[in-house]
């Protein structure tokens, strides 16, 4: 933004908020006296409507009282005139004195008469509330659904009041929308009514404006027996307001208009004495800048030798220094800060120099320090610093002329790029560097050695590309620690082994695939036997590989355990099952429970997946026996004692703990006496052959029985038939998984299935009713 435009912001934006202070301290003052007269009428118009609305209540005592009091309803109550209903009491009477219900008892509490016109599920619904009621001089408020009723209930008594009374007269009278507006038309007023439940509010009373053209008034009316209230809204316009904010703006208008002429008088003065020479300076080093051109100077006009003559001679000089600093970081962005040897960039830059000679077999040589981690840890990252150092000044001595390139591809890792013409001279130079290199390092007044494990690749044979055969030879450096450290493996080597070579590719891509969002988790529903709920789900961990496809978990899984990231894949598969969870009970599809496989480093590492998992049910307000993690029995042979404690610290935590594949494993039964699990999940071998074989039948059967006897919950997995559901749902009150009830699903067909098992739900109880 040029500093023309900003000097007339900050000047247009200090007169703004010059008029914005003005009036956020003004106005209310000025407008207090009309919104104490706007409180007060609305105040008036509730009375008027409070007032209206009592003496409705006393006609309609006296309208009872003219009923109750009278020889011919005393007769008829008393059994004496029968004809008195069809004489006196028809949809006339009803209309006539906007009754909506009349109601004869007598003495011996028989009801002679109850007629009602419309609301049939409130009539049906406050028969028994009516019925109740005892005569008083006092009317009755009643609530019922979302109708309100004032009800009067006098005795009936001879014209003359003297006399044993014959029973009751209950007549209710509907505060209807018609009502309301009724009332609100000979008020002349806009009044709106609604009937709520729960708790009643503490003040009757309450005013508030709504916007700055209406206010609310609201009027609370509790029913007689305290379990609803009448709320009866008035609208109006706030006028008091209204009129004097008009006033006031016209004020502000005025004085904007003033405001705007200063303005721009001082911006004209501005710009004459500062801002166009400062544009000037500016034009002029951005030609500068688009140039390049670090020996430029800037011109400025004198004037009285002020700031900004200064400011043009320091500019001067900044460009000066400019032009000496661009020289050094067209250095420094090529090499690396610590050691001065090329960077990343730099090594990339040097190899397309390389490839344009006519000679194109260049041998890269990874190095990796083994054990570098350890040092920098127990010494410090001041002693490592130093360490990498001498390992840079060794790796440069190993350069015999100009087209041998050594770069620090960082951390630890170093590049060598050199011509390869013989495979026996390259294999003895790399000997001889992984020799040199294991020698002692002197750090300060300490010694120590490190070791190197070094992969080979070579382009044009092991990749096209600089990525290409740098993952070549990462892949070789990678197998050389595998080894066992301070070896040398050659790509080419591996090559010739292509299951072996495609795992490493799989290796070095599932590095990346958490990151680069390749892996998702599908959901496998779990129901109870009989099918009439989804009890919960497992999550399924899936990788689509950007250009294999898609990896069976039996593929990649194995893999993850072998590295050093399956912790991370592990916490993000934990995470991402609570979030899901949550997800489905937000959007109102309930709580349902899921289930998380874990592996064995996650269980020998457990403070750390502890931690984590504490963090995530704190974070996303999980219930923690909603969760149930399932250990793999086959783990419990070479982790028991881990894995035990393991266990106990989530059984503390309340989340379930469920023992997976049982049967396939060792000890099975032992493992049950010590493993503190919740649940039992049978593996799909015992299920596979039943119930056409008659072992696996018995054996099943008795695992059932078994496991009911100690009081475990149990899973039966890889249930595919009607036939082995069926047995399941006889034998046992275990619970189902299976692609007969459902394969793995995504998040949003989970959600279909439960949204679809919640309709159903809902239509079996409204018929039930």
């Amino acid at each position: 933004m040029k500093l023309q435009k900003q000097t007339f912001i900050v000047i247009a934006g200090s007169m703004f908020l010059f008029l914005l202070l003005l009036t956020t301290f003004i106005r209310p003052m000025l407008l207090s006296d009309a919104l104490s007269m706007d409180e007060e009428s609305m105040v008036r118009d509730l009375d008027r409507v409070h007032n209206t609305i009592q003496m409705e209540k006393e006609l309609l005592t006296r309208l009872n009282q003219d009923w109750a009091q009278w020889d011919d309803m005393y007769e008829f109550a008393t059994g004496e005139q029968s004809g008195f209903i069809a004489s006196n009491i028809d949809e006339n009477t009803f209309m006539n004195n906007r009754i909506w219900r009349m109601m004869i008892v007598s003495d011996e509490d028989d009801i002679l008469l109850d007629r009602s016109y419309g609301l049939r599920e409130e009539a049906a619904l406050l028969t028994e509330q009516l019925y109740q009621l005892t005569p008083s001089l006092n009317n009755y408020f009643i609530g019922a659904n979302d109708s309100f009723f004032t009800v009067s209930v006098q005795r009936i008594l001879p014209t003359s009041g003297i006399g044993p009374d014959a029973g009751k007269v209950i007549l209710a009278r509907n505060i209807s929308e018609n009502y309301i507006k009724r009332l609100g038309y000979d008020l002349s007023l806009d009044m709106t009514a609604s009937v709520s439940t729960g708790e009643i509010p503490s003040r009757s009373r309450s005013i508030r404006s709504v916007s700055e053209q209406r206010m609310e008034g609201q009027m609370v009316f509790r029913s007689s027996n305290g379990d609803s209230y009448l709320t009866l809204t008035v609208d109006k316009p706030r006028s008091y307001y209204l009129t004097k904010r008009d006033v006031i703006t016209n004020f502000v208008g005025y004085l904007l208009a003033l405001l705007s002429i200063i303005a721009i008088v001082l911006y004209i003065m501005l710009n004459r004495i500062m801002i166009s020479r400062v544009t000037g300076l500016s034009r002029q080093l951005n030609q500068i800048r688009q140039s390049k051109d670090f020996t430029s100077r800037v011109e400025w006009q004198l004037h009285n030798n002020d700031e900004i003559h200064n400011l043009g001679h320091s500019i001067n000089g900044v460009l000066a220094s400019a032009e000496y600093a661009h020289e050094e970081m067209a250095q420094m962005a090529t090499r690396d800060q610590l050691t001065g040897l090329l960077n990343r960039y730099g090594v990339i830059e040097a190899f397309q120099a390389l490839t344009e000679q006519t000679e194109v077999n260049i041998a890269f040589m990874f190095f990796d320090l083994d054990g570098f981690k350890r040092i920098n840890d127990s010494l410090g990252h001041k002693m490592g610093d130093m360490l990498l150092r001498k390992v840079a000044d060794r790796l440069s001595e190993f350069v015999d002329h100009d087209k041998e390139i050594i770069a620090r591809m960082g951390g630890d890792e170093f590049l060598m790029l050199l011509y390869n013409h013989d495979e026996e001279q390259l294999k003895q130079r790399a000997e001889y560097m992984v020799g040199k290199l294991k020698q002692t390092y002197e750090l300060n007044d300490m010694k120590t050695f490190i070791t190197s494990s070094v992969g080979i690749a070579n382009y044009s044979a092991d990749g096209q590309t600089f990525d290409e055969v740098l993952q070549a030879a990462d892949i070789a450096m990678y197998e050389a620690k595998r080894k066992g450290k301070n070896q040398i493996v050659y790509y080419h080597s591996l090559a010739e082994d292509l299951e072996y070579k495609n795992t490493l590719m799989l290796e070095n891509d599932l590095k990346f695939a958490l990151k680069n969002g390749e892996l998702y988790l599908d959901y496998q529903p779990v129901y109870t036997a009989s099918k009439d709920r989804m009890i919960g789900v497992e999550a399924l961990i899936r990788w689509d590989h950007p250009i294999k496809g898609r990896i069976p978990p039996n593929v990649f899984i194995p893999i993850a355990e072998n590295g050093s990231f399956i912790s991370d894949i592990g916490e993000w598969v934990l995470e991402e099952s609570i979030r899901q969870a949550v997800a489905w009970r937000e959007n109102g599809l309930g709580q349902i429970g899921v289930a998380v496989n874990v592996s064995k480093m996650q269980m020998r590492n457990k403070n750390r997946f502890l931690e984590k998992l504490d963090a995530l049910l704190e974070q996303y307000q999980f219930p923690p026996e909603q969760l149930q993690i399932e250990i793999t029995e086959s783990d419990i042979f070479f982790f028991d004692g881990e894995i035990i404690e393991f266990a106990k610290e989530l059984r503390n935590k309340h989340v379930r703990v469920a023992l997976d594949d049982f049967g396939v494993g060792t000890s099975t039964l032992f493992n049950l006496k010590n493993m503190p699990v919740n649940v039992v999940k049978i593996d799909r071998s015992f299920v596979q052959h039943v119930p056409s074989e008659e072992f696996d039948t018995k054996l099943l059967k008795g695992l059932y029985q078994l496991l009911d006897g100690i009081g475990m919950h149990v899973i039966t997995e890889g249930v595919e038939t009607a036939e082995q559901a069926e047995f399941i749902r006889k034998n046992s009150s275990s619970n189902i998984q299976g692609f007969y009830f459902s394969k793995p699903l995504k998040p949003e067909q989970v959600a279909l299935l439960l949204a679809q098992e919640a309709a159903y739900s809902q239509v079996a109880a409204d018929s039930s009713k």
